[in-house]
């Protein structure tokens, strides 16, 4: 497990009447065209907030979306220069200059204390993803200390991400050193009744993560689409159902190699059309060839509840079923609301990544957790135990 050698404190020795790059990721939901969730946004408000109390002189680094290097308005930052002016007691400004033209440089150096630079989307520049040296230290050219408080993207090998902290002195900002502490106190303070709650909908990016958790964890309960895929390796019938066909023989082998720590659903609710409300109950050995899995079945909630409510430990990532569709939101809200009836003193509950988030505030139970991750693929890759780019920078 990752640990960090320097705090965001430390930091805050260093950045009066300097320049700090602030890498942050502000690739926000949107929906309709408008963003949908804040999350990640308001949980960097308290870095910048400190870092605007010292003085420092604050140049925002971030991505939106996946513009493949090309320069696409919909994906502009222009749009976070009056949100953060609406939240930080400062002057906010844009600056869309080329990262490669003299006139960013001139307009960096105008910057005044205490007041904040959001640069243009990062991922306008292909060298960004391919952490392209020259670029990482261009950009690491504008500033005199870096800090990273993007956790949910430092599982990439990026040049704003892992190439910058290789020319300028870095630290953790306050949100990441929240992430790794919290990720790292769920594993910190295993006991024999921790248990793991996975849904989504891919086995395939999860095997490594199954195999990894049976050796920490007392019980991993699975549902969401993923559960269609070892549902079918045991040779029962799953309709039209999401699956993963080229995975069913890894599948059957966790199934068979961890039959005493894996919980797969007994019942399921099916449709037979993603355009009706109206799920039928099926046992899991009764599914017809028209059926679609939409949730877990009432037995598996009570199972899974029953499970929660005997653990002092809970790690959740993704929804037990398809969640975006009234009522098949039932399964992830009933064990969602296991959490609210624990002992706060004597249990901990982290959840986080893919649409973990989205999916427990719409069950009215996100506040219940001790901590919700804002990482998707970092928070996975973390509690996989592999190394994190943007985090081992930071302790060299």
């Amino acid at each position: 497990m990752m640990n960090l050698k320097k705090s965001f404190n430390d930091c805050l020795a260093f950045a009066s009447n300097k320049n700090c790059i602030l890498r942050l990721d502000l690739n926000l939901p949107i929906v309709d065209g408008q963003f949908s969730d804040f999350t990640r946004l308001e949980k960097v408000i308290p870095t910048l907030n400190s870092l605007i109390e010292e003085n420092g002189k604050i140049i925002i680094v971030s991505h939106a979306g996946r513009p493949k290097g090309f320069d696409n308005k919909n994906l502009s930052l222009k749009p976070f220069q009056n949100i953060f002016e609406k939240k930080l007691d400062t002057k906010v400004h844009f600056c869309n200059e080329d990262i490669f033209d003299r006139k960013i440089e001139r307009f960096i150096k105008k910057l005044k204390p205490k007041e904040v630079c959001i640069l243009e989307n990062i991922r306008f520049y292909h060298q960004e993803e391919q952490n392209d040296q020259t670029f990482a230290k261009r950009i690491a050219s504008f500033g005199d200390i870096y800090i990273n408080d993007s956790f949910s993207v430092s599982h990439r090998e990026h040049a704003s991400i892992s190439g910058i902290g290789k020319f300028l002195p870095c630290f953790p900002g306050k949100l990441l050193e929240e992430e790794v502490k919290n990720m790292s106190k769920v594993f910190a303070s295993l006991q024999s009744n921790a248990t793991a709650i996975l849904g989504g909908s891919k086995i395939s990016t999860k095997i490594g993560l199954i195999e990894n958790l049976t050796k920490k964890f007392e019980k991993i309960l699975i549902g969401g689409a993923m559960s269609n895929t070892l549902i079918q390796s045991l040779g029962y019938e799953i309709g039209k159902s999401l699956t993963e066909n080229s995975f069913l023989k890894q599948s059957k082998e966790i199934i068979t190699n961890f039959r005493n720590k894996i919980v797969i659903p007994d019942d399921v609710i099916c449709v037979s059309s993603l355009d009706s409300d109206d799920g039928i109950t099926r046992d899991i050995k009764s599914i017809s060839k028209n059926d679609i899995i939409v949730d877990i079945g009432p037995k598996t909630r009570k199972r899974f509840y029953n499970e929660v409510i005997n653990s002092e430990i809970i790690l959740w990532n993704g929804p037990l079923g398809m969640f975006e569709k009234k009522p098949f939101d039932n399964g992830t809200n009933y064990v969602a609301s296991a959490i609210k009836f624990k002992n706060k003193k004597k249990f901990f509950s982290v959840a986080g990544g893919g649409d973990t988030i989205s999916a427990l505030k719409n069950s009215d139970f996100y506040d219940e957790f001790s901590y919700v991750s804002t990482g998707g693929g970092a928070f996975l890759e973390f509690i996989e135990g592999k190394k994190l780019p943007g985090i081992e920078i930071l302790n060299n």
